[in-house]
C-alpha cells in the first residue's frame, strides 16, 4: 500500500510541476513588453540635438583642434570633464593625435546616439565623417561626447580616429 501511495504522490507532483511550467510559459509569453525609453530609440538622441547644433558645436571644437590651441579647447570642455584632466595632459595627448591623424580638413555630421544618463545630464555620442590631411590617415571619424543640460550641449569627450583607405 505505500508504494502506491508514493507513486500518487510522485503523479500529483508532476502534475503540479507540469501545470507550473504551463503557466509560466504562459504569462511570459502573455507578458506586455516594456515601451522603449527615448534614450534608448537612436532617434531620440536626434531629437534632442539639432543637425545645426552639432555642426556648430564640432566647427568650435575642430577649429581648436586645427590651430593647435590646447588652452581653448581645454576651456571647452564641461567643468566636469576639466576636473578629470588638466591641460598639460590634454596638450601631450593632442601633440600625439595630431602627429598620426594630422589636421582635419572637412567633415560632416552623421548621427546622434545617447551614450546614457547620470546626474540629471543626458550624455549623447554625435558622429561625424571626416577628411584628414598631414597625417597617416586621409579619411576618418570624429566623435564628440556631450551632455546636454537645459537643451544645450558640453562638451565631454573629443576623438578622432583615422581609417585605412
Amino acid at each position: 500500500m505505500t508504494d502506491r501511495r508514493v507513486m500518487n504522490l510522485l503523479y500529483a507532483l508532476l502534475v503540479l510541476v507540469a501545470f507550473n511550467l504551463g503557466l509560466t510559459i504562459y504569462f511570459q509569453a502573455t507578458k506586455p513588453q516594456p515601451v522603449a525609453d527615448l534614450s534608448a530609440n537612436p532617434g531620440g538622441a536626434a531629437a534632442q540635438i539639432s543637425d545645426k547644433e552639432a555642426m556648430a558645436l564640432a566647427h568650435s571644437v575642430v577649429d581648436l583642434y586645427n590651430a593647435n590651441d590646447t588652452h581653448g579647447l581645454y576651456l571647452k570642455f564641461d567643468d566636469l570633464a576639466r576636473l578629470q584632466l588638466t591641460e598639460q595632459s590634454l596638450g601631450e595627448k593632442l601633440a600625439k593625435l595630431q602627429s598620426m591623424i594630422g589636421r582635419v580638413q572637412d567633415f560632416a555630421y552623421s548621427n546622434a546616439e545617447v551614450a546614457g544618463k547620470s546626474g540629471g545630464r543626458t550624455f549623447l555620442t554625435l558622429n561625424y565623417k571626416a577628411r584628414l590631411t598631414g597625417g597617416t590617415f586621409s579619411s576618418g571619424a570624429i566623435r564628440l561626447t556631450v551632455a546636454m543640460k537645459d537643451g544645450h550641449p558640453s562638451l565631454f569627450g573629443f576623438f578622432i580616429n583615422g581609417q585605412a583607405d
